[in-house]
Order: C-alpha cells, then structure tokens, then sequence
C-alpha cells in the first residue's frame, strides 16, 4: 500500500443538482499531484443509495452531470496515482426507503434509526434480506466494469441485532430464543459472517486478489474469523471525532500484532465526517500523520468532496503540508517492524466480537494511557497473540483468567518473562482465589470504596508519601511471603445518606491489614483496578505507582527513558538491523462544550511547540555504529554505557526520527 492516501467521502443527497458539474480532469489530478497523494479512494455508491457512474444495478444519481468515477479514475491512472473503489454496505437511504422490509427493526418493532422524523440516514439494512443480494451485484458490476480497480473499500459493517418478523422466524427455526440476548447477538455474528463471505467473494468474482477492507470504525480486539477476510486494515480514527488522540495508538498496537499491512485513516475536518467548510491546522495534521508512521502504519487522510466534483484547494494546501512531511520520511517507514518488548493483554471479554470504537474497555484504555506518557513502547495482545519476544507483560484491571491463559502465563514467567497485574486479573475464572502462587492469600472484596493507598519501600519514584484516594474498591489478600510495596489505608466509613463527611468522601482513617501493591518473584500485583481509574480520573500520581512497579519488575533498566514531557510520544521500530526511532510531540486541548447530541468538547491540536535538547536512553545489547537524525542526516554524538545508548536531539517540532544503526 502507498503512505498517502486520501479517503474522499462523496454522500450526496438526490436534491442536490449539479453534481459533477464542475468536474476536471486536470485540476482533480494536478490538485492531488501538487499535495503528495499517491492514492485515493474514489465512490462508486454512497450512503444515499446513489451510483455516481451509470448503472444497470443501482441507481445513478438523479443528477449527475458526468460519469464522474469513470472520469476520475482515468485521470489517477494517468498520474500513477491508486484509486480503490468506495460502496457503502450498512447504509442505503435508496433501498432503505424503497423496501422498509430491508430495514433493521430494534426490539420495539420500529423499523430504522430514530423514527420517521430522525435528521440523519434512515436505517441499517438488513444483511439476512434481498438487500445483501443488491449489494453483491453492485460490487460485482463494479469490479467487472473496472478489474483493475487497486481495491474495494466497503462500509458500515456491523453484527445487527435485529428483531424484524424475517429474523425472528428465522432465530426460532435455529432454536434460539429471540428473548435471549445471547442468542440474538449469535444469530446477528452468523448473519454477519454471511455479508463478509458473498460481498468478499463478490469482490474478488474477477480478479482472485483483489484488496477488500471492510470497515467498522474499529479494529476489534480478538475479530480474527473476520479480520480474516480483509487484504489489509484501515484504522480509522479521527481524533476530534470523539476518538482522541490515544484512540490510534493503541489500536495500531493492536495491528501490529496480526500480520497485516495498515494504515491509520484520520481526517481533515475540525470535527466529524462530512463537515463541509471545516478544516484543521496543518500542525495537527502533520502530528497525526507522523503518530501513523511512528506505529508502522501508511497514512490516509479524510476529505468529503463538494457536489460540484472540484476539489478544495485549501483543504489540499493543508494536506499537502502533511504528505510533504511524510514523502521525505518514507524510506525509514516502510518494512519496519514493532521493537517492543513490552505488552498489554487486552481486558475486553469476550473477545472475537465486532466492537465499536468507544468499547475498547477502560482498563485497556488506561494501560496505554500510562505506557504512552512514561514513553514506553508496547504492543497490545489478544487471546491467540505470540508472547515470544516480551518481557512484560501487564494484565489489566479484570482480565479473565482461562485455564489456556493461565498455562500461557506461567510458561512466560518461567521462560525469564515479568507480570505486572491489578485488581481481579490474577483470580481463576470462579474469582475466589489466585490462579499462581503470588504469595498472597485471597480475603475476598475490600468493604470500604474508596481508600487509600501509600507508597512504601521500594516505590521511593513515588513523589508523594501520604495516603493517596483511590476510587472503586479493591481486593483484599493478606501476605504470605510477597514483599509490599505500598500498603492502604481506609476511612472512617463509606459515604451513605445516613453520614458523609464534606462534600465527595471521609478522609484516611487507620490502616488497612491489606496491602495495595506487592511483589513476589516475577510478579507486581495491585488491589485495586489502578488502569480503569487512570483512565476515569487522570490520577498522575496512580501512573507514578504503575511506573515504581515497572521499574521494580525491570530492575530499574527501562526500555528507553527519555526528558520528554508526558504529552510527548516515543515509538520504537525495527527495520532490519537498524533500529528507528520516532519522537513525537503535542498538546491536545480540550475546546467546545456541550450544548446538545453532536456538539460536545473535542480534543484538537493546533500547535506543535519546538522542544530543545530532548534526552534520549536507549537499552541496547551492543553499541551502535551511529546515531543520526533522518532525513536530515544529522549525525548526533552519542555514548555508550552499562548497556544503554544515550543522547541528546537538539530541536524537535512534532515529529523526529532518529537511526540507530
């Protein structure tokens, strides 16, 4: 795949005239030549419902003024640029209003999103109706009228919970019981796995190898039965879109565990999909674009074209900007492979069902969280994920603990591997006791949330000595044989309407016979669900306690530690022999407020402030040959010592790579 893409949205409602009219050749290709795009995803059919080329399948829109996508794509093959073909799958206004029966219908019988008066597109489409078998033969017209199309981009895919008469009596023939949700979300994962395997073999009805990418907005962690019927992964992310800026991250270090090839697909709107007349900051999107590279991925950048078919010469300028940036930096980006030797195992459960962005599950979220802002690459493990390689592995927070997890980790820890645990994660699958010898014994739930907790000897990093609150209750164990590393204190009592002490709880009151973090061999272990409040209150003082436990863990010899300030982002790659490191930098900030459904706070960037003399250790097995800054070529005085490179970057602004070699 090519490093700058764009993914151009074209949803035209049937009342707009003129579309296409102001369509040229000349200015769509030089347009995009002057900007850097070496691909471009083009439409074939939009959420409407309408064609955007003649049809004998679908229906072209009432008013198209060219065969615009035949136009377009003859003017990217003429400037060598990559064009895949676009068709909206989960939503068609069109069918969606010409067969009601084609609609999903929710658990109170209405058939579409929101009722008849809903400001928006009008339903999901049904993939167990005739509709599946119109979308197959629009995607097989498609790549029959174009076969060399560089691939079929297919959109809104999801496992529908569905409860029309159709489905109903189809869940019954299957003996499942449409009032078991159990059931209903089986029937609609079958009804699911049935789309991905007719649309992906009506894509591939030509040409065998044709690339696919089904898109859901999210990379589900465990999905592989259906990530499997993808070329390639698109994880798309716009971080003013309610994603933010620590969605992509650790989705990219989910990806970097599959196998495939990916990019990172965010925006150029200030705020959602199809904002005509918004625009972000070049530096946002040069930041954006540089995280994609950092985390192995190409980079695809979202635009929505004008009905006219003219491209926005602004929004190119901006683009452009970023893809510039991007172009110079290629040759130390491509065939490179993750060099973490740290991972999280995903908390989500159950795992192999498709989830949407904002499940990606709390413990998970605060996990990366704390690694990204102490600079400490990772990878993000699933269920069938190879730990070989790892060093440490961190449970977070409420992992299930399988019989075959359970024997997974303990061949890691007796392989040399380190365990950083919290809350349950440790506990069997009947939560009563530990699954390993962590020298504590189980007491069963903390009565008293919240409490406290204070450092001790051994998390001397922690800058605060006195108790520190702590929400959500904890585990109680009692030591036989691990060594605390910061005990807890508990209140006078918890907060009731029958007493309550000032206006959120009652303070510190005596000690707690239970300690909040421990250490035994290979293992630190904390009470509490440290990762999910990370993530709920942005505690620093909760990361200062992960961190202390990763040092205990390592012996103090971090993979890299760095002068960054929290905000900064470290990745570390490995192409071949040389090793590739990024650096980046910038402050999100909270802007809006919320004044209705849509309009909520979004996180934006709008500057990348320059840091100067930025400190970098890095642990390495040998001494490198050189260190320099690419594509600079700027050769940077290093020393070595004690199995760590260190040295200094003398200026950064948003985005550096650093050859190790």
């Amino acid at each position: 795949m090519r490093f700058r893409q764009v993914h151009l949205d074209f949803h035209t409602h049937g009342d707009i005239p003129g579309v296409g009219a102001a369509f040229d050749a000349a200015q769509f290709r030089d347009t995009l030549l002057e900007a850097r795009v070496n691909s471009i995803t083009l439409f074939s059919k939009c959420h409407h419902g309408w064609s955007y080329h003649d049809t004998q399948v679908g229906r072209s829109h009432p008013h198209l003024a060219c065969n615009l996508l035949d136009l377009q794509l003859k003017a990217c093959r003429e400037a060598g640029i990559l064009a895949p073909i676009y068709l909206s799958a989960g939503f068609d206004d069109l069918m969606a209003h010409e067969h009601p029966d084609w609609r999903v219908t929710d658990r109170s019988g209405v058939s579409g999103i929101g009722g008849p008066f809903h400001e928006g597109f009008k339903a999901f489409m049904r993939w167990n109706s005739g509709y599946l078998d119109y979308l197959c033969a629009q995607i097989e017209e498609v790549v029959t009228r174009w076969p060399d199309a560089d691939g079929i981009f297919l959109d809104i895919i999801g496992a529908w919970k569905d409860f029309s008469s159709d489905s109903l009596d189809a869940m019954l023939k299957a003996d499942l019981d449409p009032r078991n949700a159990e059931d209903v979300r089986e029937f609609a994962y079958q009804n699911l796995l049935t789309y991905y395997r007719r649309t992906t073999a009506a894509a591939r009805s030509i040409r065998p190898n044709m690339r696919i990418f089904h898109n859901s907005g999210h990379i589900s962690v465990g999905s592989r039965e259906l990530l499997g019927f993808n070329s390639h992964l698109e994880l798309e992310s716009l971080p003013t879109a309610g994603w933010g800026y620590d969605h992509f991250p650790l989705t990219a270090a989910y990806a970097a565990t599959l196998g495939w090839e990916y990019l990172g697909m965010t925006g150029k709107f200030h705020n959602h999909w199809g904002e005509f007349g918004g625009f972000k900051r070049p530096a946002a999107l040069r930041y954006e674009c540089g995280a994609m590279l950092a985390a192995g991925a190409k980079c695809s950048i979202g635009d929505q074209l004008h009905p006219s078919g003219e491209l926005n010469p602004d929004t190119y300028r901006i683009i452009g900007e970023a893809y510039r940036h991007v172009e110079t930096r290629e040759p130390w980006c491509n065939d490179t492979e993750t060099a973490a030797t740290i991972g999280i195992f995903s908390a989500v459960h159950p795992q192999g069902r498709p989830s949407r962005p904002d499940q990606t599950g709390d413990a998970d979220v605060g996990a990366s969280r704390v690694l990204l802002e102490t600079h400490l690459p990772f990878v993000l493990l699933d269920e069938q994920a190879d730990w070989f390689g790892l060093e440490l592995v961190i449970l977070p927070d409420r992992v299930t603990m399988t019989a075959a997890l359970a024997a997974r980790l303990r061949l890691f820890l007796s392989s040399g591997g380190k365990v950083l645990a919290s809350g349950t994660s440790l506990l069997n699958e009947t939560q009563n006791d530990f699954i390993i010898d962590i020298g504590m014994e189980y007491r069963g739930r903390s009565e008293f949330d919240p409490d406290f907790l204070v450092a001790e000897s051994g998390f001397e990093s922690v800058p605060v000595r006195s108790a520190v609150v702590i929400h959500g209750g904890a585990v109680n164990a009692e030591p036989r044989g691990a060594t605390i590393l910061a005990s807890r204190m508990e209140p006078f009592f918890n907060k009731s309407w029958i007493r309550h002490c000032s206006h959120m709880h009652a303070p510190e009151a005596r000690h707690c016979p239970f300690p909040g973090a421990i250490k035994h061999g290979s293992i630190v272990w904390y009470a509490h669900s440290i990762f999910t409040r990370y993530k709920i209150y942005g505690q620093p003082l909760y990361r200062d306690f992960v961190l202390a436990g990763i040092k205990q863990l390592l012996g103090g010899r971090l993979p890299i530690e760095t002068s960054l300030p929290s905000t900064g982002r470290v990745s570390l790659r490995r192409k071949g022999d040389i090793l590739i490191l990024h650096l980046l930098h910038g402050v999100p900030v909270l802007r809006g407020e919320s004044v209705g459904i849509a309009e909520k706070p979004l996180q934006l960037i709008e500057e990348t402030p320059p840091l100067h003399n930025v400190l970098i250790k890095v642990r390495l097995e040998i001494k490198p040959r050189c260190v320099r800054l690419v594509p600079e070529n700027v050769a940077l005085h290093f020393s070595y010592e004690n199995g760590f490179t260190e040295f200094v970057v003398p200026r950064m602004e948003g985005h550096s790579i650093i050859e190790i070699a």
